[in-house]
């Protein structure tokens, strides 16, 4: 089976027509629709009918699906590895917004200077996102708050850093104002909240985001206080903010990889770049 051929049909069902799958794959229309008909051809069955304006899966289609986007994730698996043991290819890292700001400049400098032919591509997000990305395997390492689960053996997690979880108010305010919450859904915004409700049963809320770097500003600014790990960002803000650590609370933040591959040359560089070995 050509694998071409699974990504024209998998495009055209994305994009709801042929000249959209045309367009994607930079190929006329006339040779989307010969690959597509040449996997009927092979399968023996129908895989495309019209829905309304739109081309879809036929039942038959639908029923081999997800196998068929899992072989074009093979793939993709499988060219990421070989390039990895050669330091060339794409290295895709996702990365929590405070770890970029603290290890990001030293794992650039790594790999510019150790893989010249390696291509690092960063996807920012909220650490659950990121290892879900991880898991799914479109990216192939991930810096995230440590999981509040156990990992299967397949995955490790090194840490990398442990920051202090404390009261961040601006210099000179008041006790009593209210509280910018860390996004309690979030596993660092969760670590922060509990650490919260030893001090506060009931805090004052002024208002809930995933984005410490905003709320750090926030606070900097005088508009309330919040609980937040101490990362070099926060620091930065250090002459204007009071930090007051509350005892027995730590944000981890580390390295998710898989373990069959720790010992690859790209997995070393990066680890080397975080002073994991």
């Amino acid at each position: 089976m050509d694998l071409r051929f699974v990504e024209t049909l998998l495009a055209t069902i994305d994009g709801g027509s042929i000249a959209a799958a045309a367009r994607a794959q930079g190929i006329t229309a006339a040779a989307a629709t010969q690959r597509v008909g040449a996997l009927e051809a092979e399968l023996k069955v129908s895989l495309l009918q019209r829905n309304g304006r739109n081309m879809a899966a036929t039942p038959a289609c639908e029923t081999i699906l997800s196998d068929l986007r899992e072989m074009l994730a093979l793939r993709a698996g499988l060219e990421a590895e070989l390039a990895r043991e050669v330091l060339s290819g794409t290295l895709r890292l996702g990365a929590i917004s405070t770890a970029l700001g603290e290890f990001g400049s030293s794992i650039i400098a790594s790999l510019g200077k150790s893989a010249p032919d390696l291509e690092l591509k960063v996807f920012p997000g909220g650490s659950q996102a990121t290892y879900e990305s991880f898991t799914q395997r479109t990216v192939d390492m991930a810096l995230v708050v440590k999981p509040p689960f156990e990992l299967p053996k397949t995955v490790r997690f090194d840490s990398v850093v442990r920051h202090p979880i404390g009261l961040v108010r601006p210099r000179d305010a008041p006790r009593d104002i209210p509280f910018v919450i860390y996004a309690r859904d979030s596993w660092g915004g969760k670590l922060c909240f509990d650490a919260l409700t030893e001090l506060h049963n009931t805090p004052r809320v002024l208002c809930e985001m995933d984005a410490v770097e905003a709320i750090a500003q926030l606070v900097a600014e005088g508009v309330g206080q919040a609980v937040l790990p101490w990362w070099d960002g926060l620091q930065r803000n250090a002459e204007a903010l009071n930090f007051e650590p509350i005892v027995g609370h730590l944000r981890e933040v580390g390295l998710v990889s898989w373990q069959r591959e720790i010992e690859k040359p790209v997995n070393r560089l990066v680890r080397e770049a975080l002073g994991l070995c």
